[in-house]
């Protein structure tokens, strides 16, 4: 009896001892899952991130795949650029300074954009930083002048896919030393998004007064920052005059300049973006290693006519 009584209890305590076994694999295998998404986040935001280029607003430097018409399509065949967070973080701490004329950066979609107002959402987005702040910033027949320095566009042109389309920007007019109005369309999507499309060279409308609803949400911030009317400058007569980038902002442009071919929407559709909006610096291109028979990896440094632009008068 008593042998008896033993055995029962030595098989209770193995239960036991089988049950704590289980409840403790099970506790370490979700304490290694939880260490492992907190060992991501924590690489994620402090460390690198990658971003899937998608669209092609920044062809021919960078590979989009299809487009927003496929996005998973898109992220398994266009580009994937590095992030390094840690650049982004020391950043805003002010310790590595402002970004660069001609970085390609990753910026959250100002709630102006044509696009965030279509999709009620405001994604990420890849551009290049044309202007820095205090910067001059004017484009002439699809030329872009920084300072008064124009641009060596080549770095878009070079492969003959992009051709930049003649466009003018900002143009507006004058009356009495005041800027009074802004030559722009405004054409109207499905959404009822009144979506802006820039005046042509030599082709201009007639210009919208700026008190316009449509002019201020899309260009309220560039008319409070255009340069100075010349004394020169002609009344009531269109003419393209520099806007200046604010402080803490930042002008920025897609490569793909040429809207037949899915051309960029960027600052000139919605104005200069805040520095804070960044989220971070693409330094190269990681994925896919090979594209069209050549090596695809590559560091993204600003084009050499970028070093060359003198600092503004």
């Amino acid at each position: 009896m008593a042998d008896s009584k033993a055995s029962a209890v030595t098989l209770k305590s193995a239960q036991v001892s089988s049950e704590k076994t289980m409840s403790q694999r099970l506790w370490a295998e979700v304490k290694g899952y939880g260490e492992a998404l907190v060992v991501a986040f924590l690489i994620v935001t402090f460390v690198f991130n990658t971003v899937g280029v998608v669209g092609s607003s920044m062809r021919p430097n960078l590979d989009g795949g299809p487009g927003s018409q496929n996005v998973l399509q898109s992220l398994l065949q266009g580009d994937r650029v590095f992030i390094p967070k840690f650049d982004t973080w020391l950043r805003r701490a002010g310790i590595l300074g402002a970004y660069s004329r001609g970085d390609v950066v990753v910026v959250r979609e100002p709630a102006n954009s044509p696009t965030a107002q279509a999709r009620g959402r405001r994604p990420f987005f890849i551009k290049r930083i044309i202007g820095i702040p205090g910067d001059h910033v004017r484009i002439e027949a699809g030329q872009v002048y920084v300072n008064d320095f124009p641009l060596n566009q080549s770095f878009i042109t070079a492969s003959g896919e992009i051709r930049p389309d003649p466009l003018d920007f900002p143009v507006v007019t004058q009356s009495g030393g005041q800027v009074t109005g802004m030559v722009i369309e405004f054409l109207e999507a499905e959404e009822n998004i009144a979506y802006p499309e820039l005046p042509t060279h030599g082709f201009y409308t007639s210009a919208i007064d700026i008190a316009n609803p449509d002019v201020q949400l899309y260009y309220g911030e560039t008319l409070a920052s255009l340069k100075s009317i010349p004394a020169d400058a002609p009344e009531n007569t269109p003419f393209v005059l520099d806007l200046v980038v604010p402080e803490g902002h930042y002008f920025v442009m897609g490569d793909n300049r040429e809207n037949a071919k899915g051309g960029s929407e960027d600052s000139r559709y919605f104005g200069a973006i805040k520095g804070l909006t960044i989220g971070g610096k693409a330094s190269a291109v990681i994925w896919p290693p090979m594209r069209h028979g050549q090596w695809n990896w590559r560091r993204l440094t600003p084009p050499e006519t970028f070093r060359e632009i003198p600092d503004p008068s």
